[in-house]
């Protein structure tokens, strides 16, 4: 009877053998060769090197408009004030012409002619971009008589910008107030390329 069992335990086994997965069945890729494991690690790496370029941005590109020295910018708030009143004073104002395509501009300064004080024979213009200090212009402009002016533009973008118009040759910021008066205005370079300059007007 045992005989007869043995062909049947033999079949069984060979059926299980035939069940068991292969040895090639069973290898698993290493984690280093699969896609997700970088994708994951990829996500969260991005974020930090995204953040350290965020802050070589807030470092190379600090903001100018705010000061520390709020003593010295309260003297010279006082100076500039007064230049306003001197221009007042003097009865003066500028009419402006920017020719952008021949690089030239023109200004005829005019004044109360009953003073007795004379034109300077050399004129500054600074142009003040309102949030970028890297945009800031400056144009030295040389009388031509008759309060008439002329001066040679640099490339300007096609922006608004605020206009200081003092007397003399402005080098340093230390100059500005030196300067006996100012003329100030705003102009956006996009829409229009004139502008009369005054000394009720003000700059930020």
């Amino acid at each position: 009877m045992s005989d007869n069992l043995t062909p049947k335990s033999d079949n069984m086994a060979l059926k299980a053998d035939s069940l068991a997965p292969e040895p090639e069945a069973l290898s698993v890729e290493a984690w280093y060769r699969q896609f997700w494991p970088w994708f994951l690690i990829a996500l969260p790496a991005s974020v930090v090197v995204a953040s350290f370029f965020m802050l070589y941005l807030a470092i190379k590109h600090a903001d100018t408009l705010v000061s520390d020295n709020y003593y010295r910018d309260g003297l010279a708030i006082n100076q500039v004030l007064f230049q306003d009143v001197r221009a007042r004073e003097l009865g003066l104002s500028a009419q402006m012409t920017f020719d952008l395509s021949e690089g030239v501009l023109a200004i005829n300064v005019s004044r109360d002619f009953s003073n007795n004080q004379n034109l300077p024979d050399v004129l500054t213009l600074q142009l003040l971009h309102p949030t970028d200090a890297d945009a800031d212009r400056t144009i030295t402009v040389l009388a031509g008589g008759d309060g008439r002016y002329r001066g040679k533009l640099p490339i300007i973008p096609e922006h608004r910008f605020y206009l200081r118009l003092m007397p003399g040759t402005i080098a340093e910021q230390d100059d500005i107030k030196l300067a006996e008066w100012r003329l100030n205005g705003e102009l956006d370079f996009a829409t229009v390329n004139h502008v009369l300059l005054s000394a009720d007007q003000h700059v930020p």
